[in-house]
């Protein structure tokens, strides 16, 4: 099938939705069918049309088309006008329905006479319920959501699409790195993700500051970049964690998994997530997880023999969940084969595509 791939963000751009993407779109084009990829412009250095992997790209700045409307937003319907002829596309797959991407898809839903597939990766992000959503989720003839918990939310705030919805979990690839044995000398906790608030990296921050004071001798390792860096640059330095803390930066995908192998452990203390990759990559590379009590986590971490969860926002509660793994290396250990024997059985990349492809047919 040829596939029209609408999505807010996309390869080179960083961060879950963005990730997802490309393994998706990667393994489907592994199982014969073709994508033509409509996604956010993330920076300026970015090309405006490429060919990444034999995936076909074109990127717009949704935000500036929707301020200044008029001849830019012809190009982009004009655009959608000509893949249409061109590419002829037997299915459109939006992904998200937030933001300047969702609202210009709608502004153009009516040239599409094929059927819409959405994937949402998130109802609403704790604030009111933007009319859009309502709008795309409307104008979607399936709505695939990443969680259970995604389901419940749509349901609650838009009850009148659920008989559209359907559960299909996010999967990632084997690593072509294996895991490494899990050591305590000293413990690693490792932070994995977009430095931004709804992360919650400074709660796990804290947490581990009263790990150092009980004289632990563990260190922390916090992989990624975004808008927190300086904040949590600058905690680290008054709570006089210095010595003891590590910023990578950001990674690329090849170096996730050596990274991970350098962990003990890996802390997920999102105030926000409804899904989590990282729990996933995690698991896969046999590191047991300590995660927030959010969103679709408790679907990923589903017993406490794979991994731990706790309140969010709440460093006392996550330091004596990561004292508790760090002085008990054998229940540990024991946690990190469980959870990647579950990751590896019930998250594959292989089993989403599946899905999708059987979604696909279904609305053909």
């Amino acid at each position: 099938m040829n596939i029209f791939f609408w999505t807010s963000g996309f390869w080179p751009s960083i961060g879950g939705v963005e990730t997802q993407g490309l393994l998706f779109v990667q393994k489907m084009q592994k199982r014969g069918h073709s994508y033509l990829v409509v996604t956010q412009k993330g920076h300026p250095s970015e090309k405006d049309e490429e060919i990444y992997e034999g995936i076909a790209i074109k990127r717009f700045d949704f935000k500036r088309i929707l301020f200044n409307c008029g001849d830019t937003f012809k190009s982009v319907r004009n655009y959608v006008e000509w893949a249409l002829q061109s590419f002829q596309p037997d299915i459109v797959h939006l992904s998200g329905c937030l933001g300047e991407s969702a609202i210009l898809f709608s502004m153009l839903r009516n040239l599409f006479s094929i059927p819409v597939v959405l994937t949402n990766h998130a109802p609403h992000y704790g604030i009111k319920m933007p009319s859009i959503v309502r709008k795309v989720c409307s104008q979607a003839d399936r709505i695939c959501c990443v969680s259970k918990w995604v389901i419940r939310e749509t349901i609650k705030l838009i009850p009148e699409v659920k008989n559209k919805l359907r559960l299909i979990y996010n999967g990632i690839p084997l690593f072509s790195v294996a895991p490494t044995s899990l050591s305590f000398t000293p413990p690693v906790l490792m932070l994995i993700g977009r430095l931004s608030p709804e992360k919650g990296f400074s709660t796990a921050i804290e947490a581990f500051s009263l790990l150092k004071k009980r004289g632990s001798s563990a260190k922390l390792l916090i992989a990624g970049d975004g808008i927190e860096r300086n904040l949590l640059l600058r905690l680290v330095r008054d709570l006089q964690l210095g010595d003891s803390v590590t910023f990578t930066g950001a990674l690329k995908r090849e170096e996730i998994p050596s990274t991970i192998n350098r962990a003990s452990l890996v802390v997920i203390p999102s105030h926000f997530e409804s899904f989590g990759l990282v729990a996933l990559e995690a698991m896969q590379m046999g590191r047991p997880v300590i995660a927030s009590r959010v969103g679709g986590l408790p679907e990923i971490i589903s017993s406490s023999e794979m991994g731990v969860l706790v309140p969010p926002n709440d460093p006392l509660a996550l330091y004596k969940a990561i004292e508790v793994l760090i002085n008990q290396p054998e229940k540990t250990i024991q946690m990190g084969a469980i959870g990647r024997t579950i990751a590896l059985e019930n998250f594959t990349i292989d089993q989403n595509a599946a899905q999708y492809e059987a979604l696909y047919n279904e609305l053909q």
